[in-house]
């Protein structure tokens, strides 16, 4: 009876999910005995029992046949490993933007040189995160760009010259013919940046304006 009790563990192969099925019902519908069914399958009533109460506690699915061996273990996870990694990460960033200050003050890069920078990259990043990275403030940052002579970078410069050049010799201001142009000759542009070219054209027009209004004064 001893070896009996074992012969599903490897010398045999498994009962399929079929054969278990029909085993249970024959003795869950009281057609035969337990042990007559085991005998014929060739496995221990107590196997057999075993099937039943899986049936009766997870139905059909409770006869599923399940592999054989040691199932790999779930690796245990750290609750705190997350949290750890990313406090090395602030670490990291904090360090990284130190060096950067420290950067920054010994090549003492000029205030104006910053605004531009801010103003070329503003589109890809929020102005507030550039000011304080380059260690300027916010508001000195909106005061340079309100004065006249200040509000163009150097590229946006050359683009306006483009810009002026397409609408004098075609007699167009159509941005989207505008913007379809600038990139047939290279220029890398978006519609977002032609229309803020634009209004800024339109301000360094008045200004110009303005300044030929102004009376010559007398030597």
């Amino acid at each position: 009876m001893a070896g009996t009790a074992n012969e599903e563990k490897g010398t045999k192969p498994q009962k399929t999910f079929e054969q278990r099925l029909r085993a249970v019902k024959e003795v869950t519908g009281k057609k035969r005995k337990r042990g007559a069914v085991a005998r014929e399958l060739g496995i221990h009533p107590n196997t057999l029992k075993n099937w039943i109460d899986a049936f009766e506690a997870e139905g059909e699915e409770g006869l599923i046949p399940k592999k054989r061996g040691r199932q790999p273990k779930t690796p245990s996870v750290d609750p705190n490993r997350r949290m750890r990694e990313l406090e090395r990460e602030t670490r990291r960033l904090r360090e990284e933007n130190e060096i950067l200050q420290k950067f920054l003050s010994m090549v003492k890069i000029k205030k104006t040189d910053r605004f531009d920078a801010i103003t070329e990259m503003k589109e890809e990043h929020k102005v507030r995160r550039l000011c304080m990275t380059l260690d300027v403030s916010e508001s000195g940052y909106y005061n340079y760009m309100n004065r006249p002579d200040n509000k163009l970078s150097d590229r946006d410069k050359e683009d306006i010259l483009v810009i002026r050049r397409l609408m004098e010799t075609e007699g167009v201001d159509d941005p989207d013919w505008i913007l379809l142009e600038m990139r047939k000759e290279g220029h890398k542009i978006n519609r977002r940046r032609l229309l803020r070219l634009l209004d800024q054209l339109d301000l360094v027009e008045e200004e110009e304006e303005m300044k030929e209004k102004e009376p010559v004064a007398a030597e």
